[in-house]
């Protein structure tokens, strides 16, 4: 198939760090409207945090602590909260470039406020410090 564009390599990041609208699409149709869910967090820090593909002072972590400061004021407005939050100890099955440093379950109180949030650009201007925080990450809807 070739070396990959400039748009495959884009493509492949957005799919790791950003939402992927159709996969939103689907939880929400399949998702009842009054439905709380759990997002599970799959996450892996940079060594050093990237603002706007710059290096920062900050690991990953402390960039990421900075993001979870804010995100959790902002998630206790919306009726949301981090449930489980720790470190993750290796990937028992699964590939081995799948090794995450945290793993996490936030609960929502519907896919409708996930997605307000997502759309919100107070959140946005606290999920800039998320982007610069992570190499790699996951996140996928639960409903338990």
């Amino acid at each position: 198939m070739g070396e990959p564009t400039l748009d495959d390599e884009q493509e492949t990041r957005m799919a790791h760090l950003e939402i992927r609208p159709d996969v939103l699409r689907s939880a929400l149709e399949s998702i009842p409207d009054d439905t709380p869910f759990l997002m599970l967090n799959l996450l892996r820090f940079r060594e050093k945090a990237h603002y706007d593909a710059e290096s920062s002072e900050l690991s990953g972590r402390e960039a990421y602590a900075l993001y979870g400061k804010h995100a959790r004021e902002y998630l206790t407005r919306i009726g949301a909260e981090v449930v489980v939050m720790g470190a993750a100890h290796g990937t028992v099955i699964g590939p081995a470039e799948e090794d995450w440093h945290t793993v996490m379950f936030v609960r929502y109180p519907s896919i409708a406020a996930f997605v307000a949030m997502a759309n919100d650009p107070e959140y946005a201007r606290i999920a800039v410090h998320r982007e610069a925080a992570l190499e790699d990450s996951r996140l996928i809807p639960v409903v338990a």
